[in-house]
């Protein structure tokens, strides 16, 4: 009964009360069983919050009264854009147009081709890329025209384009590949290596690299090589490779030609118009047969002479002469390998002719113009230079002005004092970089600087009760004078001492090694000043006064070479190390008079031819000159370390003095 009842009674879908629980309707006879609220019929679907709050955003707009003004209600949301369109009224393109509004304007073709036309190539090939009309309208005239006028590696595209269109020996290119020729950055075979023209001499007519051209699974050419015996034995193949429209490149191993007959990925064969494989292709043909044999026929008759040389000279005139028509080869090429007729290669031959001379004159005004700009633009960096150096110098004090400026000789420097030309150099470099108060902060920084050097030629520092400090101040008064004896204190010809090193020296209050770095740490005329005057009037007898100079430079450098790395001024020290030198200075005069005795004693004792010989090459005084001035330091050593008799034979036996340098050096 139940399984009955269930199927006569028709199922009703689950709905929502207005209490939000789910409820399923019961059989209709028991509906009035139910209360009031349960027997309403199904709610409807609750509606989205959008809908509701735009219907009473409507209802309140049709309620609202004149008299009592409520708050805005907000405005629903709608599209920026579609507002806009609809706010906007409708326009007439015809009447815009013609009243010079915002409609769209129509260029005549004419007028387009005249604006082309004076176009660069690289914009030229951008509106070529627009659409298939503009593209239509390149012309060869038109490219030819943008490359040689705008100059650049297009122009010696299209010159060396025009040697081989000259000769006739490539494919006529359309307008579009000159155009991309043009415009060649890369090689068109693997896209990797820059290529930014056609290469001089290479005769293909393509953008190609140097490892495409004759290198990898693929090459360009290949060597048809002159030392074959058929090239130099028949000399048909001579005049086919000497045809002007064989295209090929000359090098030391042979004719390199062109493989095979290429095409772009447009579909346009391109390159030269002879292969490889059609030289011998040509010579076995008809005419190159029938040429061959009159050519021999013509040598053979021609050899009638006596000589050898004379016959191959007379055969060799007949074979130019049996082989002057080469009207054969022209018709091999027209008929067999489809090279294209002469007319076409009129256009770009024509269009290269008429604007050589127009390309040249626009190429010399574009050089005038820059000429002129950059001459201009050095004049005004010359007139900015002179002001800046002007200001500066009008800043500085006046007792040191002239010698704080003093101009170099040198083409890589200005400035003959390098701390002047380190504060300046970098604003005369770059005169955009030189402000308003440059020249004040300069001449304020070097004023300062150069009035410290009064401080320095007091001498304060130097005490006259020890013995060292009053000899050093007495040589640096006598040095440096005055502020004009530290400016001429030179390190070479074209600079002074007055550097960064200086300027720090300075800065720390070093000034007694301030004064070393001056004098470049060689303070040797002190000891020559403080030695005993009978000591030094000996050894004049054999020392002129150079040699006593040196002499005493070697003592001080070997006592005082500590100054160059000593930072703090040791008095005692100093003192101490004088003391030294003056000891040390006096040994080697008594070693150099005690050898200048040996020595005549040595030449008067002197009979043989062996000796004689040694005392008429060189003199004692000779000799003790380069015991004391000699260029190489290591006499000086030997001396000093070393009995005469080894002495006198390191200066008079070459063989001796060698094996000694030999020995030091080892002992090194």
């Amino acid at each position: 009964k139940r399984e009955a009842h269930r199927s006569m009674t028709p199922r009703t879908p689950t709905t929502t009360t207005t209490k939000g629980k789910m409820k399923t309707a019961k059989h209709p006879n028991d509906e009035a069983d139910l209360p009031e609220e349960d027997s309403k019929p199904p709610a409807k679907r609750p509606r989205r919050k959008a809908a509701l709050k735009s219907e009473k955003l409507i209802a309140g707009m049709a309620e609202e009264d004149d008299d009592v003004k409520n708050s805005p209600a907000k405005r629903p949301r709608r599209n920026k854009k579609a507002a806009l369109k609809s706010e906007e009224p409708a326009k007439d393109d015809s009447s815009s147009a013609e009243n010079g509004g915002s409609g769209p304007v129509v260029i005549n073709v004419d007028a387009m081709v005249n604006v082309m036309e004076f176009l660069p190539p690289r914009s030229l090939y951008n509106i070529a890329l627009t659409c298939k009309s503009l593209r239509e309208m390149v012309t060869t005239k038109m490219v030819v025209h943008s490359a040689l006028i705008h100059g650049g590696h297009a122009k010696k595209t299209m010159e060396e384009l025009y040697n081989m269109m000259k000769n006739r020996s490539i494919h006529v290119p359309s307008p579009l590949r000159l155009l991309r020729l043009a415009n060649g950055k890369r090689c068109e075979f693997c896209v990797n290596k820059s290529v930014n023209s056609l290469y001089n001499g290479l005769n293909i007519g393509a953008f190609s690299c140097w490892d495409c051209l004759a290198k990898g699974d693929d090459p360009l050419t290949k060597a048809w090589k002159t030392s074959w015996a058929r090239y130099w034995r028949n000399p048909v193949y001579q005049k086919i490779l000497n045809h002007p429209r064989v295209a090929f490149r000359d090098k030391s191993k042979g004719k390199f030609l062109w493989i095979q007959d290429r095409m772009d990925a447009h579909g346009e064969k391109f390159g030269p118009i002879v292969c490889w494989e059609d030289i011998d292709a040509m010579a076995e043909c008809a005419d190159g047969k029938n040429a061959t044999a009159a050519a021999k026929a013509a040598s053979s008759v021609a050899a009638n002479h006596a000589s050898v040389a004379a016959n191959y000279v007379a055969g060799r005139l007949a074979e130019a002469t049996a082989l002057s028509n080469i009207e054969w080869i022209d018709r091999y090429l027209t008929d067999t390998l489809g090279a294209p007729p002469v007319e076409e290669y009129s256009e770009f031959i024509e269009a290269f002719a008429d604007i050589t001379d127009r390309a040249r004159r626009i190429a010399r005004e574009k050089e005038n113009i820059k000429r002129d700009k950059r001459v201009k633009k050095q004049e005004n960096r010359r007139a900015a230079t002179d002001k800046f150096l002007a200001d500066v110098t009008a800043l500085i004090d006046e007792p040191f002005r002239e010698k704080a400026v003093e101009r170099s000789s040198s083409s890589y420097k200005t400035f003959v004092t390098p701390f002047v030309e380190d504060l300046m150099g970098p604003y005369l470099r770059a005169v955009s970089s030189i402000k308003k108060n440059t020249p004040t902060e300069l001449s304020k920084e070097i004023n300062t600087f150069l009035r410290s050097l009064d401080e320095l030629l007091a001498m304060n520092f130097l005490s006259d009760d020890d013995a060292f400090e009053s000899a050093a101040k007495a040589f640096f008064v006598e040095s440096f004078p005055n502020m004009d004896a530290v400016f001429n204190a030179r390190s070479y010809y074209s600079s002074n001492r007055l550097d960064s090193n200086f300027r720090g020296f300075m800065k720390e209050n070093c000034f007694f090694k301030a004064l070393c770095y001056l004098k470049e740490y060689d303070l040797s005329p002190m000891i020559l000043a403080t030695e005993p005057s009978a000591s030094l009037a000996k050894a004049s007898n054999y020392l002129n006064e150079s040699s006593l100079k040196r002499v005493a430079q070697r003592a001080w450098k070997k006592h005082f070479d500590f100054l160059k790395t000593e930072e703090s001024f040791d008095s005692a020290k100093n003192t101490r190390g004088f003391q030294e030198t003056h000891n040390y200075f006096g040994q080697v005069l008594a070693k150099l008079d005690e050898y200048s005795t040996w020595l005549d004693a040595k030449r008067e004792a002197a009979k043989s031819e062996e000796e004689l010989r040694v005392w008429q090459n060189r003199s004692d005084r000779e000799m003790l000159q380069d015991v004391a001035n000699g260029y190489d330091p290591r006499v000086f050593s030997y001396f000093m370390t070393h009995d005469f008799e080894l002495m006198f034979k390191y200066q008079t036996d070459s063989s001796f003095r060698y094996e000694q340098m030999r020995l030091g050096f080892e002992q090194v």
